[in-house]
């Protein structure tokens, strides 16, 4: 090809001269020599001339193709980065798992030395940093170990230019190859959630295109996060709502729907909910199978039997997490192309029972969807586990219902009914012996006394059928209002702090028991003309008091009823944890107090 060239020059170069060396001979008349030498030296010019701009031309070419090359090379290179993080944040099942793709492609596009993410707290304080990097492992803990430390984070919180070299404080000393530093910040939802940055052997700028690439990258990054943490969100809003209120009853009904939204969504033949146990420990004990087929299908759909589940429920239970199984086989025969076990487990327990998925499609679970089933079954054995917590509170409500009605039956009605008892049999001797007077008035006692008890009965018949007051203030109002239209008496309420107490249902009523019991006292043996109620809060103790003028008492003259009814109060003050006294001396009325942890009263 040079000759070819070569040869061109020469034959240009000779019709140049020829041609211009007739066009001086004949137009100017010049001699034939003098008309060849200054044609053919101007020939020889314009082919140097033509060669120059032919060798320009050809060298630009060359540069503009080796550029069309290398801007080509490098948006491929892009374009490959970019699948590839698209393909990452996809699968992401974590935060970790974004942030490290998004340090990982933005070193490999910057050809960073290393790369480190800080996050934000909603308090904007940094906290612990993701490291990544083509450096030894001592170089990654010192360059961790740099950004934690307070003087890093106040010096990066208030720099405004975002890229340091060396001196920097993101640079330590001990980390060799290391020149410069890049930083980014990355927005979630609006708010900054943290700076990335890139580490650099040596100082330089980067290109406008790389720039405005790695911010996309980070944008994408940030709406990464955000939809994962609304889908979490959205789960775990999901698991509460379905858990806190739905009917106890309704708890077979939410579990097949769960696995009817698992089957349609991940498209498997066939979803089922195993559980030994039954639902409800100690009520049900019988095994119970869930299950949820595939309604489009058209042949028939194979489920694992109860000694096959059996086995899959042991091997969660020894292990504690998912079992995937491809191409299980049952008696030579393929029966399911994946099939996967996920445990029913909440907080660390014992699974309940186990998720069962199964389908004869080829493509198996991605992590993403194990980790939603994991999700899922966490949910399942919540709703379990709260049933069974709800039939042992309602059967431990029952037990000390009952146990709280026989005390009360036995020191109020029993009590009474005995006392009477024993009053019909002196009435019937002194009937038989003529002694009138005394039988007048062991009759007008015995009217008292069933007076007295009818009054009970109808005030526990009450209390039983009152609904619990929103507050203690309005519960006492109401047992103050019955106490004043049963006995005529006023009760002057000192209650300071009745409107700042908060107790549980059981606590507040325990209390509200105890006042009433006071104040039947009060009617019943107190010949009383005042009644204080008294509720105090002081440091970390609650007061509350019933007090009279009454006639007063020794211990030991105490009546058999009345010893009963202060023996009651006593254990329900012990139920709750309240220090009960009782002060009293003849002609001086009584006090009956108790105090009650505040501690106790914040937890409940």
């Amino acid at each position: 090809m040079k000759n070819d060239l070569l040869r061109a020059r020469y034959v240009t170069f000779a019709l140049l001269g020829l041609v211009l060396t007739f066009y001086l001979s004949i137009a100017l008349n010049w001699s034939f020599w003098l008309a060849g030498a200054a044609g053919f030296a101007t020939a020889a010019a314009l082919v140097v001339v033509l060669e120059i701009w032919t060798r320009l031309f050809s060298r630009r070419a060359a540069v503009s193709d080796g550029l069309r090359d290398v801007l080509g090379s490098e948006l491929r290179i892009e374009t490959q980065l970019a699948l590839v993080f698209q393909q990452k944040i996809i699968e992401a099942c974590s935060e970790r798992d974004i942030l490290e793709a998004t340090l990982q492609t933005g070193g490999s596009l910057l050809h960073a030395q290393g790369a480190s993410f800080v996050p934000f707290d909603e308090y904007a304080q940094s906290l612990p940093a993701l490291m990544q990097g083509d450096v030894p492992a001592s170089a990654l803990q010192t360059w961790s170990a740099r950004l934690k430390m307070p003087e890093t984070r106040t010096t990066c919180k208030n720099c405004q230019v975002l890229h340091g070299g060396l001196g920097c404080v993101l640079i330590p000393t001990e980390v060799e190859r290391v020149a410069s530093a890049r930083c980014f910040p990355l927005m979630v939802a609006g708010r900054e959630a943290g700076v990335v940055n890139f580490f650099f052997p040596k100082d330089c700028e980067l290109a406008s295109a790389e720039r405005i690439f790695l911010i996309e990258i980070l944008f994408l990054a940030g709406q990464a996060l955000e939809n994962l943490r609304s889908r979490d969100q959205e789960i775990i809003a999901l698991r509460y709502l379905q858990t806190v209120s739905a009917p106890k009853s309704d708890l077979t009904l939410l579990l097949n729907n769960l696995l009817e939204n698992v089957q349609r969504a991940l498209d498997t033949d066939f979803a089922l909910l195993y559980l030994p146990g039954g639902l409800q420990s100690g009520i049900v004990s019988a095994p119970v199978l869930l299950s949820v087929l595939r309604s489009d299908s058209i042949l028939p759909i194979d489920i694992p039997d109860q000694t096959f589940l059996d086995g899959l429920w042991q091997s969660a239970l020894k292990s504690g997490q998912s079992i995937s199984l491809e191409n299980v086989n049952i008696n030579n025969r393929e029966m399911w192309k994946v099939l996967l076990t996920v445990p029913l487990v909440w907080h660390e327990k014992s699974p309940a029972g186990v998720m069962v998925l199964g389908s004869n499609s080829s493509q198996a679970f991605a992590p993403r969807q194990r980790v939603l089933l994991e999700t899922l079954a966490a949910q399942a054995a919540l709703l379990i586990q709260n049933a069974r917590l709800m039939v042992q509170v309602e059967y431990q409500a029952v037990v000390d219902e009952r146990a709280r009605l026989a005390r009360e039956i036995h020191d109020g009605l029993a009590q009474t009914l005995a006392f009477l008892k024993i009053q019909a049999a002196q009435m019937q001797s002194y009937l038989s012996r003529g002694e009138l007077d005394r039988l007048t008035n062991t009759l007008q006692a015995n009217y008292r006394t069933l007076s007295d008890a009818y009054l009970d009965a109808r005030q526990a018949i009450d209390n039983l059928r009152r609904t619990p007051a929103s507050s203690l203030r309005d519960w006492v109002g109401t047992v103050i209002v019955d106490f004043e239209q049963g006995s005529g008496l006023k009760v002057e309420l000192d209650d300071a702090c009745l409107d700042s107490a908060q107790f549980a249902p059981n606590v507040q009523a325990q209390l509200i028991r105890i006042v009433q019991e006071a104040f039947s006292n009060i009617r019943k043996h107190a010949q009383a003309s005042h009644v204080w109620l008294i509720a105090r809060k002081r440091d970390s103790l609650f007061f509350l008091a019933v007090r009279d003028d009454g006639s007063g008492f020794q211990p030991e003259q105490i009546e058999l009823a009345s010893r009963y009814g202060l023996r009651g109060m006593r254990e329900r003050a012990d139920g709750i944890g309240a220090d009960f006294q009782i002060i009293s001396r003849p002609g001086e009325g009584t006090t009956i107090s108790l105090s009650l942890p505040v501690s106790v009263e914040e937890e409940l």
